[in-house]
């Protein structure tokens, strides 16, 4: 759900759909009585929550034993996700009914569950539970380089990116089981009936790792989409042939990929960054180039957008880099309708929240 509206958010897909409340949020021009931004935030806290729920009851229930358990370490770890989702995706957020958190607050917090999980499961990691324990350092590794990356701390983000393996990868896992558990880019972006297409900065690329639909579909106005199909941090991609996004299609949420474009943004336009961005171009069947400077590392962030597209990802980078000064959203008229994009960057807390919360 997140990877999907976050991504209409950002620049990554757009939407022609009949209903209100997604045309509103599709044009950036929506309020806290929006559906979209508060099934986003009713996900994402309900994680969570769960998350700190089950910390506080493990602690309760383990003793000193949670100090060392594999399943304390675990709900950290997603706990910390949560936290920084929260933080790339909304302009503020209250927890437990908090006053409103403002995101570099979320990430701080989202990096000491990473460090409690390292902590917990690096004292777990003998005899039968050296894999999953492993496992879970590197995940926590590198949501908290995320989170520091985030933040604008290079030198912190650095450190944990450098202690995962090149070759790690963490899924999130879709099942036709039941309707919650299936992957949400499906429906929207399969080829009978979508409403979801590439957004311009992403179409005609050419570029394997995000391929549209060779030809184009109607979506529910009528208007002509290039639905994107399976990209490349999907499982079941492969660079020569399109392949649907099933409802079953997993998603690669943390990879050893990412802390190496951490690595590469922490060290600046050096020539091993220069090596790196080259090799990403190989990947999408682009020649190799000889940029430096500033140039260089505007190759590494296009790169950064095609690895990681709808995974997520796009939306927490195009808010740090508006900070900065760099302005990436779309802007002027929206691709289908006569109308023009609105001034939303990030989503906001429903009007829900707000009413039952006396410190919102």
């Amino acid at each position: 759900y997140y990877a999907l509206w976050s991504g209409v958010l950002a620049d990554e897909v757009f939407t022609d759909h009949t209903n209100v409340s997604v045309r509103e949020f599709s044009l950036h021009n929506f309020n806290d009585l929006n559906d979209i931004t508060t099934g986003a935030y009713e996900n994402i806290q309900r994680a969570r929550q769960s998350a700190d729920d089950a910390s506080d009851r493990l602690k309760e229930m383990l003793g000193a034993g949670a100090t060392s358990s594999l399943s304390m370490a675990r709900v950290m770890a997603y706990g910390g996700y949560s936290y920084v989702l929260l933080a790339e995706g909304f302009c503020d957020s209250p927890v437990n009914l908090s006053a409103p958190l403002l995101p570099e607050e979320l990430f701080k917090r989202a990096i000491a569950r990473f460090d409690t999980a390292i902590t917990i499961a690096t004292a777990a990691r003998v005899g039968t539970n050296v894999a999953a324990a492993t496992d879970l350092i590197n995940m926590s590794n590198v949501g908290a380089a995320r989170a520091a990356l985030k933040m604008g701390d290079l030198a912190k983000a650095k450190a944990y990116a450098s202690l995962v393996p090149a070759s790690y990868e963490k899924l999130a896992y879709y099942s036709a089981n039941s309707v919650r558990e299936n992957n949400q880019l499906n429906r929207p972006a399969r080829t009978a009936d979508p409403f979801l297409g590439i957004a311009p900065a992403f179409l005609g690329l050419s570029d394997p790792r995000l391929p549209p639909l060779g030809t184009s579909r109607l979506g529910l106005n009528s208007n002509p989409l290039f639905p994107p199909q399976r990209p490349f941090m999907y499982v079941g991609w492969i660079s020569t042939t399109l392949q649907p996004i099933d409802i079953t299609t997993n998603i690669k949420f943390a990879t050893g990929l990412e802390a190496q474009y951490i690595i590469a943004e922490a060290d600046g336009p050096t020539p091993a960054t220069l090596t790196f961005v080259n090799a990403r171009r190989a990947v999408g069947n682009q020649a190799s180039v000889t940029l430096a400077g500033a140039e260089l590392m505007a190759e590494l962030r296009t790169q950064r957008a095609r690895d990681f597209f709808l995974t997520g990802q796009r939306l927490g980078d195009l808010r740090r880099y508006l900070k900065a000064g760099n302005d990436l959203f779309p802007k002027g008229k929206y691709p289908v309708f006569t109308d023009f994009y609105g001034a939303n960057t990030c989503f906001v807390v429903p009007l829900s929240e707000k009413a039952g919360n006396p410190n919102y």
